[in-house]
């Protein structure tokens, strides 16, 4: 079965933490004005549980509240960007792999 979108305003957020697949939307900006126009793009993203991971604060994406489920980010939100629509990232694997290369699987990557 393919997976579906959640809109978050349909839908509403996740409500378990994890990483998911999001669509962003956020307004073009062009010498520091937007310019009407409204972009988009497929990205990751955790959703974070902040009463539990109170050091996770200094990623919230812009306009998310400072406590509970919220979204973040790596390595800083476009102006106004916002999550428009989520899916789980279940059972990611690797892409299949051209002949002689190794994988580096999740599970034995040293962090």
């Amino acid at each position: 079965m393919k997976k579906q979108w959640n809109y978050v305003e349909k839908d509403g957020n996740p409500k378990e933490p994890g990483t998911y697949w999001v669509t962003l939307i956020y307004p073009e900006w062009k010498d520091n004005k937007k310019t009407g126009r409204l972009l988009a793009e497929v990205d990751t993203r955790y959703f974070a549980d902040l009463d539990k991971n109170p050091e996770l604060k200094g990623w919230i994406m812009d306009s998310e509240p400072e406590n509970g489920l919220v979204w973040t980010e790596e390595c800083g939100s476009a102006a106004e960007e916002k999550v428009h629509a989520w899916m789980p990232m279940d059972n990611i694997e690797i892409a299949d792999l051209p002949e002689g290369v190794e994988s580096r699987n999740f599970e034995s990557m040293e962090v």
